[in-house]
């Protein structure tokens, strides 16, 4: 199953999961809400440590809406980011200290 990620551009803690590629029908959270694209998702292309199953509620919500709405933040873990400082500010990235290290003495 493929579903979309977007974010409200007005509050990086609203996010909702739609089956529709534009998210239009996932209903606004204030009259000036404006559902931001983040992502595709391949449920079928989870990688480890997350499973389909981990999302059982969404994916429920999903099939019976079209839309699961949910309060949160993306954390990218910073061994699966390429370059983190293109990300957008929604992304919060988990760097170890050896890392931090590691960036500072290359600048």
């Amino acid at each position: 199953m493929v579903i979309y990620l977007f974010r409200d551009e007005a509050n990086n803690e609203n996010f909702a999961l739609s089956i529709d590629e534009t998210g239009e029908n996932i209903p606004p959270i204030t009259p000036h809400t404006e559902w931001i694209f983040v992502e595709v998702i391949d449920t079928l292309k989870f990688v480890e440590p997350w499973d389909i199953g981990d999302f059982s509620q969404a994916l429920e919500r999903l099939k019976a809406n079209g839309y699961y709405m949910f309060t949160g933040e993306i954390i990218a873990p910073a061994a699966t980011v390429a370059h983190p400082d293109e990300l957008p500010e929604c992304y919060q990235i988990e760097r170890s200290p050896l890392a931090t290290k590691k960036q500072s003495q290359k600048e």
